[in-house]
């Protein structure tokens, strides 16, 4: 039997665990706004190895438009994310890393390792709306959280912040994708 065929079968499993880790990144907002604002540099770094494995064996376009197309389809149920802008923020970067992983070799370590920073800074998509129409977020921080929490919410919606998270959530993405592939040897082999 041949070492390297794909069970396609199991091809759900990363991209179930993906979510997972994405959703449960969002759960330290309760701790402190700042929290909230960056939970994408967290998910950044929990998400990866379920999405590097999933890359490995999934050698062709479509493996972080998968990813994106989990959380957005999450977030439709659920009544997350909010407004037209946050899914297609997600799912755009989602089939960009896509396109970035597509033109540096969809079976190679380079081309997941730049296609992962673009598909994690997509999660930022979740929150947009914290940038894009702050007073309508800080009102639902305020019914949800309290005044004191929206206020901490209100200091971090400059667009100074936005880069902020943006940067650091890619630069743990790179990180991540650089240890996964150097602790993970079964998964690096399998990429060229």
């Amino acid at each position: 039997m041949e070492k390297n065929v794909c069970k396609w079968w199991l091809l759900p499993l990363p991209g179930l665990l993906y979510l997972v880790a994405v959703f449960a990144s969002c759960f330290v907002g309760f701790l402190h706004p700042v929290c909230w604002a960056y939970f994408s540099v967290l998910a950044a770094l929990l998400a990866c190895w379920p999405y590097v494995k999933l890359a490995s064996k999934w050698k062709r376009f479509g493996a972080g438009s998968c990813c994106s197309l989990l959380v957005c389809i999450f977030c439709l149920l659920s009544g997350e994310a909010g407004g037209l802008l946050s899914k297609a923020v997600i799912l755009g970067f989602g089939i960009l890393s896509d396109i970035v992983r597509a033109a540096l070799g969809n079976s190679t370590r380079r081309g997941v390792l730049f296609a992962y920073p673009v598909l994690a800074v997509g999660n930022i998509g979740w929150i947009i709306r914290l940038w894009t129409e702050p007073q309508w977020y800080y009102d639902g921080a305020v019914s949800e959280m309290g005044k004191a929490y929206a206020d901490g919410i209100s200091a971090l919606q400059s667009p100074a912040h936005l880069v902020g998270a943006i940067v650091l959530t890619a630069i743990v993405a790179i990180v991540s994708v650089w240890a996964c592939l150097k602790v993970d040897r079964r998964i690096a082999s399998e990429l060229k």
